[in-house]
């Protein structure tokens, strides 16, 4: 089950998890990570409160999504992330949701495929991990598609 969250100390409690904070940020990305609570930021959060999936407005009917899962929830995230995009899709105006998952996070990758995303593109050199240039991989899904 999805809920709609608005608390920063669940979605705190996620995404700056031991395990979880290296695989969501870049070299740059602020220690400990602080959500940024705001009307036109929506956060999903699971029954457990073991993955939050964050949804940005890109324009007036797209999206980005970010994923973050602690490791309770890994290998069996996808009927989270099936469920929180249908919940996106029913419950907001977007009718594309777009992912940019950095080349080297190889589960992620294979989520985002599994559960129907098609690769769009590559943003060449965009995300600094390690303090070597990545390339992410860019990631759709309209609505109604499978």
């Amino acid at each position: 089950m999805i809920k709609h969250c608005m608390d920063p100390a669940i979605i705190s409690r996620i995404v700056n998890n031991t395990k979880v904070s290296d695989w969501v940020s870049d070299d740059h990305s602020p220690q400990p990570h602080l959500p940024v609570i705001h009307p036109s930021i929506i956060y999903l959060v699971d029954e457990t409160e073991c993955g939050v999936i964050r949804i940005d407005p890109m324009n007036c009917i797209s999206c980005y999504v970010h994923i973050a899962t602690t490791p309770k929830m890994w290998g069996s995230g996808h009927k989270f992330v099936k469920e929180a995009i249908e919940w996106g899709f029913k419950n907001t105006k977007y009718l594309k949701v777009v992912a940019y998952v950095p080349s080297f996070n190889d589960h992620t990758l294979k989520l985002v495929q599994d559960v129907g995303f098609r690769q769009e593109g590559i943003c060449r050199k965009s995300f600094l991990k390690n303090w070597k240039l990545h390339d992410q991989i860019i990631f759709g899904l309209s609505k109604g598609e499978k």
